[in-house]
């Protein structure tokens, strides 16, 4: 008697460990599915974001215009930059329109950077607004803007699986127009 309720008793314990796995299949079945569904859409962290550039003949200002689509954020951004090189003798200035104040910080400064924000650079060589100070913009170029010079904005960030990559957002040169002015001309 002893020995059947024993069998029984055994084959209860191997019922609720039965069920113990099926539900545990079940949880890793339903986390992985989330995964799949939606892992996507949180690892794609890199900004599909349109931006413009333009120059401005009167007070030799670069203005980068972020012209639509996503919003650059902080959390998986480490820096967007706008890179300006001098094409006569390959000089480059780097201006960060946001970036991550420390090394390894999910926060920063200038973020989030959306449609219709603008960063306006200027060449040293005109002052503008005739106040004796030739830095009119938000920031200074260190040397003169002419043709074939070239203006990128470039991305900085955490990529999927965690890799930090750097992309170019827009690629553009400076180029004589037929009617005289100078304008800039997007690569693509």
């Amino acid at each position: 008697m002893a020995d059947r309720r024993r069998d029984a008793d055994r084959g209860l314990l191997d019922v609720e460990y039965l069920v113990v796995w099926l539900v545990a299949l079940v949880v890793v079945a339903g986390v992985g599915g989330a995964v799949v569904e939606y892992g996507d859409d949180v690892r794609d962290s890199t900004p599909d974001s349109e931006f413009a550039v333009s120059l401005d003949q009167q007070s030799w200002t670069v203005t980068v215009t972020h012209a639509g689509g996503d919003a650059v954020l902080d959390r998986t951004t480490h820096r967007l930059s706008v890179v300006l090189v001098d094409a006569s003798n390959g000089t480059t200035e780097r201006f960060d329109w946001a970036r991550d104040d420390r090394p390894f910080a999910d926060r920063g400064s200038g973020y989030p950077v959306t449609e219709g924000d603008t960063l306006v650079i200027d060449d040293p060589s005109v002052d503008s607004d005739g106040d004796a100070n030739y830095h009119d913009a938000a920031a200074s170029v260190g040397f003169h803007l002419a043709t074939d010079d070239r203006v990128r904005v470039e991305w900085r960030g955490v990529r999927r699986g965690g890799k930090t990559t750097t992309l170019t957002l827009l690629n553009a040169t400076l180029v004589s127009a037929d009617d005289g002015t100078i304008r800039f001309e997007t690569d693509g």
